[in-house]
């Protein structure tokens, strides 16, 4: 058996945006999101995820053989498969006339959520904080130019997210004892990345939650639920917040889209690693 390898660059290479978050939807409406495995029932692959401080790697096993079919860098589809299940919550959990976003936090991930959050909503304004101001002004700028889209550098969270439908959280940022306005979905890409909510207790209690897999802070329905048809937002003042706790069976359809995507790629390096 041949091992394909894949860079970062590869992978992101070989990945379709559109097509994974149809995978995804497909996989959250059809499977449980239980236990600490990356593998279904009756799918073809199986999947374990080594992660260490900023590094995490992916290895792909067939299901019938154990072998191993691949071996990837899990970075960017760790960030994208996160960017895309939060996009697919703020599209079925968010008011229909939700335009105006906020998103807080810094690095590749904050470009991530927002182009993923474009695949499913028309976006009219959109505001950038991070705590690096210089770092905050710039991304604001490049991805205003390179994405066509009126963004902004706001100097605060309570700025940022002010008159904001939808409320990305990307890192460590907390939205604090802040108020949020009637109506705002909030999503989180990395709920583990929080030892609490981030979030006053009083907007905790009164917000309807989802989470893609087990919800961190308090007993509610999974986000599954609301795609097989359980209710998720009940009335245009709710606010809903979306939990993302990366449960490793999302990332196993992540990276067999992106190992069936590179099946015909005669430039990756492939190895017998049993000869």
């Amino acid at each position: 058996m041949l091992t394909t390898f894949l860079s970062r660059t590869e992978v992101s290479r070989h990945t379709n945006a559109l097509h994974l978050l149809r995978e995804l939807r497909e996989a959250l409406t059809k499977y449980p999101m239980q236990g600490d495995e990356g593998r279904f029932p009756d799918f073809p692959a199986w999947c374990v995820t080594t992660r260490n401080g900023s590094h995490s790697v992916l290895q792909l096993h067939d299901s019938a053989t154990g072998g191993l079919l691949a071996v990837m860098d899990a970075v960017h589809l760790s960030t994208l498969r996160a960017s895309l299940v939060s996009a697919l919550a703020a599209d079925v959990l968010a008011r229909g006339d939700a335009k105006n976003v906020a998103v807080l936090g810094s690095g590749s991930a904050a470009s991530s959520a927002l182009k993923a959050l474009r695949l499913v909503r028309s976006i009219e304004h959109v505001w950038f904080n991070e705590e690096n101001e210089a770092e905050n002004f710039m991304r604001a700028k490049t991805l205003a130019t390179s994405m066509s889209m009126a963004i902004h550098a706001a100097d605060s969270v309570e700025e940022a997210i002010a008159a904001a439908d939808l409320v990305v959280l990307t890192g460590g940022v907390s939205l604090g004892e802040l108020k949020l306005r009637a109506g705002t979905h909030v999503s989180i890409l990395n709920a583990s990345a929080f030892n609490f909510a981030p979030m006053s207790p009083g907007e905790l209690q009164h917000a309807r939650a989802f989470s893609d897999g087990t919800f961190p802070w308090k007993k509610t329905q999974t986000f599954g639920e609301v795609l097989r048809g359980a209710p998720g937002r009940v009335d245009a003042d709710d606010v809903t917040l979306f939990a993302g706790v990366s449960p490793p069976q999302l990332d196993l359809i992540a990276a067999f889209h992106v190992f069936e995507g590179a099946r015909h790629d005669e430039t990756l390096t492939r190895l017998d690693l049993e000869s």
